[in-house]
């Protein structure tokens, strides 16, 4: 006979391990469901938070694009002459920065102000413009460094030699090398340093033979 044949009825009848269990969760539950209710509510309004955060923030980028597009639509506007494109191309871009100064398309327009200024031929301007990227919260590293070349670019105008190479040598970044030598030696070459213009250049071809400035750099080197 079966193990089952030999249990007595109060045996049979009563419950296992699993359906206690069960009905001391139910039971645990009815006497607590105020507590399960609330959880359930705020892992609900927990849920609902992050999505309307998520889908906030996707909003605020497209809104953000959205205005730096207009902004600087002013440079290109066939409506307008070329002095006017700039001068209120500047105006837009420059309220847009302010206005959206915590993000990175602040930094873009920024960077075009300064690009504006200096078609403009206000160099002072553009200068201060451009260190504000280098000083900017959220300036990434790769618009910090084109900031600096732009800012030795505007300082090589002037003939402000040092402040020129002062800038191209705040450019540390390996990525950056051939850019910056290229710079360097254009300067050298600007004061009469030819030795040092070749040996940059020499320089250039030796660690960065993939450079684009290679066929640039060896027809250089074939005048000096």
């Amino acid at each position: 006979m079966s193990d089952a044949e030999h249990m007595s009825r109060k045996e049979l009848l009563q419950p296992n391990r699993m359906e206690k269990q069960l009905y001391s969760f139910v039971d645990h539950a009815y006497r607590k469901k105020s507590l399960y209710i609330s959880a359930g509510i705020a892992l609900v309004v927990l849920i609902l938070g992050i999505w309307g955060g998520w889908k906030y923030v996707q909003n605020e980028r497209i809104s953000q694009a959205n205005l730096y597009h207009l902004a600087r639509a002013n440079l290109n506007n066939p409506a307008l002459s070329p002095e006017e494109r700039l001068s209120q191309g500047i105006t837009a871009l420059q309220e847009f920065a302010k206005s959206e100064s915590g993000s990175t398309l602040s930094v873009l327009a920024l960077m075009e102000t300064g690009e504006a200024y200096s078609r403009q031929s206000k160099i002072d301007e553009s200068i201060a413009v451009f260190q504000q990227v280098i000083a900017h919260p959220e300036a990434t590293q790769f618009l910090q460094n084109s900031a600096r070349l732009s800012l030795a670019t505007l300082f090589e105008q002037q003939q402000q030699w040092v402040e020129a190479e002062e800038m191209l040598e705040s450019i540390n970044i390996a990525a950056w090398d051939d850019v910056r030598w290229r710079a360097l030696a254009r300067i050298a070459i600007a004061k009469g340093e030819l030795d040092k213009a070749k040996k940059l250049l020499e320089q250039l071809l030796e660690k960065a033979p993939d450079s684009v400035f290679r066929q640039e750099t060896e027809t250089l080197l074939l005048t000096l």
